[in-house]
């Protein structure tokens, strides 16, 4: 790509551009931002700018012989909110003034190198001014560890010196010295003062003389100290230089092989769990693909490939392979958490053909209208899951979804799915009300720029979002940050070890603790045979205390073609310092609650933490009793749930004993696998298959799997210790059923056979709760009953295949009391 580098002068924008050219990036031009001369300031009171040192940087456009475009800063830092908007006369206006002139000059500018360590303030506007202007942010020095980055700076040949010092510990002495001579005093401030190393906290700035970058070096001739502020502890001082020069570098000096020195690959933490997954992926994969049969039901394109070379005919359940199911209840409100179940374009049934960007509207439009109906806007919705059944129309649709999005799009899990009835996009979310009470205001991780941290977002999403207890991570595939390439060539093993180191590093910069407060964790991908090596990289990195439920399951396709995909929702691992309630004397908090409303450092707390706010798991088993099926058509159901107040996530499964004749006969299926791979057998996909499953069945597989979300409901109604579920069904918010594509073809009879079965359920919960209330029963119990059952999200996805010869999937969230510190010591 062709770049402008974003220069202040300062050792981080010049190291970045380093690195940038190191990655093969061109640097076409520069562009700085400086006090306007009639200030007659060397420092502004900035929050977006270095401006000390600012009579060098004219002398950098003959020091890498490119243009440099300078900005005069008019602006102030108006708009101080952690979210930035367009404002005028922010200080952040004058960077887009700089840019689009830039822009106008060079028209094949691509992107802008920014050197943001640790600035989220700075790092958002940039972005926000480069995704205006069509650009990307490169940031490869972002959120890297200050002590590594320092040291690696002053060993790549970066020549720079403190031009300012604002901190206890630094005196005017150390003006001038060079990092490389200042690294070890730093690493000792930053032990005794926890001074920030790179000088993130303002401690220090830098002027660069040389890099390995130049074809001229600067010499200081003349400077003079300026004391800005005498303090005795934290002395603020600067250099102001009179006199300079530029040199020549002889050939000797120019190391042509100084991008050697630049290290293109730093390691972090997470890069820890990245070869134990590598390998724990290659050994199931070994001996999955051996044991397939045993595991497994075959996804449609391989059971067609079987029915069309044995010259089967169509029996399938039923006859419109297509039908489809346009759910009555798909919304859940309340006051705090609502949902939005499966939305398409179509909700009415006469329609016309459609573009995929006009379904995609459409579709936006239809869940819109279903948050306004209930209060909401897209700034509340926290999480989407989104279908489609086309990958390769990914850009389309992003283009025509992002429309509905402002600067912080929520997070979401795209991924195929074969659709029915010639849907190709399908939509269901979550929303946490803003005027919620005690929840804190929704935090959004929304990080654009290319860095080594974590991949930027390649379509218009966040990262996470983090609100009422809840931690949501957008879903995780197997890109290299530094290139948003997937590996080559293609490896599950380096995918699944690329995809959750890249998990673990967001939950880590959003202090979510990814193995103790995964709350349901859901693994897309492309072939069956995957199910055992990614759960096991899964088990490898979570919890064996509280495990959280793990659904994998396998679509048609994934974004950029990728392997794995992995959708985690959390708990945030926090309590609400509700100071109002009535809590003894003797049992309360001598802490001060942070700037948002939580508890988060006091020993008295994560003593709290350690005793009330462990999650509860649940595992049942169900088998289906002999006199219901033959041996040969037997199943089991096997639910798990994960609750650490007010999140209640669970996962049901109906799935085939390995004994079972039915299974044995699915499987068989997949003789088929590898001449279908290699071209024996036809892959053309037919107007029906084999489905071996009767209506009956169908019926009482559902059933099985609601009475044991019922057992999970009741098992969390009173809870031995803090609050729980209380209402049963009346506080679940959304139930996702996913059912085997080959299997289930009828959406419209497995979409309302399931609504019945829930309006049964609900109706015994509803008159349990009556019982427990001492309330009458009344006329109007059956439409009470159908509002419970009208108040959840229910949405239905086609699956190719489920893990553990999976038939149906179905998750369920429910939310319970909202947990405070005097709440949890009463409890």
């Amino acid at each position: 790509m062709k770049i402008l580098g974003l220069i202040s002068g300062g050792k981080d924008s010049f190291y970045n551009l380093m690195q940038c050219v190191a990655h093969g990036h061109e640097v076409i031009a520069l562009g700085n931002l400086h006090p306007a001369p009639q200030d007659k300031k060397d420092e502004l009171d900035s929050y977006m700018y270095q401006t000390v040192g600012h009579d060098v940087i004219h002398l950098y456009k003959d020091c890498l012989g490119v243009p440099l475009y300078r900005q005069e800063i008019r602006g102030t830092p108006i708009e101080q909110r952690s979210d930035y908007v367009v404002t005028p006369m922010d200080e952040t206006e004058d960077l887009f003034e700089l840019l689009s002139k830039a822009k106008a000059e060079h028209p094949d500018l691509q992107a802008v190198s920014v050197g943001a360590i640790l600035s989220n303030y700075q790092r958002i506007r940039v972005e926000h001014v480069c995704g205006r202007l069509g650009l990307m942010a490169l940031a490869f020095l972002w959120q890297r560890n200050q002590e590594e980055l320092l040291n690696e700076m002053a060993q790549a040949g970066v020549n720079a010196i403190l031009v300012k010092i604002a901190a206890i510990g630094l005196k005017q002495k150390h003006l001038g010295q060079t990092i490389g001579d200042m690294y070890p005093y730093l690493v000792q401030m930053n032990q005794q003062y926890d001074l920030h190393i790179c000088g993130e906290g303002g401690e220090y700035e830098t002027i660069t003389l040389d890099c390995p970058l130049f074809k001229r070096r600067i010499v200081v001739d003349e400077s003079e100290v300026v004391i800005h502020s005498d303090d005795h502890f934290a002395q603020v001082a600067y250099l102001r230089f009179k006199k300079l020069h530029l040199e020549d570098k002889s050939e000797d000096e120019i190391d042509p092989n100084w991008m050697s020195e630049v290290n293109l690959d730093p390691l972090w933490d997470a890069d820890s769990i990245m070869i134990p997954i590598e390998k724990t992926v290659r050994s199931k994969q070994r001996s999955s693909w051996v044991g397939v049969k045993a595991d497994t039901i075959i996804p449609h394109e391989v059971e067609t490939a079987h029915r069309r070379a044995s010259g089967e005919g169509d029996n399938s359940l039923n006859s419109d392979h297509g039908s489809s199911y346009r759910s009555k209840f798909s919304t859940h409100k309340s006051d705090i958490i609502c949902a939005i179940g499966g939305t398409n374009a179509f909700m009415i049934p006469n329609r016309k053909h459609l573009s995929i960007a006009e379904e995609t509207t459409m579709c936006l439009q239809n869940v819109q209208a279903k948050l306004e109906r209930i209060g909401l806007t897209w700034a509340e919705v926290v999480f989407m899951q989104v279908f489609v059944s086309d990958m390769g129309t990914f850009g389309v649709v992003n283009g025509a979804y992002k429309a509905f999005f402002g600067i912080n799009p929520p997070p979401r899990a795209c991924v195929g799915a074969n659709l029915p009835n010639s849907i190709r996009i399908q939509v269901n979310c979550m929303a946490i009300r803003k005027t919620a009470v005690n929840p804190t205001p929704r935090k959004t991780l929304h990080i654009q720029g290319i860095s080594y941290w974590a991949p930027a977002n390649i379509g218009p999403y966040s990262q996470a979002t983090e609100q009422a207890y809840h931690g949501l991570i957008a879903g995780q595939i197997g890109m290299i940050p530094s290139s948003l390439d997937i590996p080559v060539p293609s490896s599950l093993a380096k995918e699944t070890a690329w995809s959750l180191r890249n998990l673990l590093q967001i939950a880590t910069v959003q202090k979510l603790d990814l193995a103790k407060r995964t709350a349901l964790c859901i693994v897309y991908v492309r072939h069956y045979k995957d199910f055992a090596p990614v759960t096991a990289a899964w088990e490898h990195i979570a919890s064996k205390e509280s495990p959280a439920p793990v659904l994998a399951i396998c679509v048609p396709s994934l974004p950029k073609g990728g392997h794995v995909e992995w959708q985690v929702m959390m708990h945030q691992g926090k309590v609400y310092a509700d100071k109002t309630s009535a809590v003894p004397t003797s049992q309360k908090i001598d802490a001060e609650a942070d700037e948002d409303g939580y508890e988060t450092d006091d020993d008295n707390m994560q003593t709290l933490e350690k005793r009330e706010l462990h999650p509860t798991t649940l595992l049942l088993e169900h088998e289906q009793p002999i006199t219901l099926a033959a041996p040969e058509t037997q199943w089991r159901t096997r639910t798990q749930s994960w609750f650490l107040s007010p999140v209640l996530m669970a996962l049901s499964v109906v799935h085939l004993p390995e004994t079972s004749a039915l299974a044995t006969r699915l499987s068989s299926l997949s003789l088929v696998d590898e001449a279908a791979q290699n071209g024996t057998c036809d892959r053309t996909e037919g107007t029906g298959a084999n489905t071996v499953l009767t209506n009956t069945m169908l019926r009482d597989m559902m059933a099985m799997m609601v009475n044991a979300m019922d057992r999970v409901l009741e098992s969390h109604m009173s809870p031995a210790v803090g609050p729980g579920v209380e209402d049963g069904w009346e506080n679940v918010v959304a139930v996702t059923l996913y059912y085997h594509d080959t299997l289930v073809q009828d959406q419209a009879y497995l979409g309302s056979t399931f609504e019945e079965l829930l309006s049964k359920f609900a109706s015994l919960s509803l008159l349990a709760h009556k019982d427990r209330t001492g309330e009458t029963a009344a006329d109007e119990e059956e439409e009470s009953t159908m509002a419970i059952v009208r108040n959840i999200a229910v949405t239905l996805v086609p699956v190719q295949a489920i893990a553990g010869r999976g038939v149906l999937a179905l998750t369920l969230h429910a939310v319970g009391k909202m947990p405070t510190i005097p709440g949890l010591l009463l409890a």
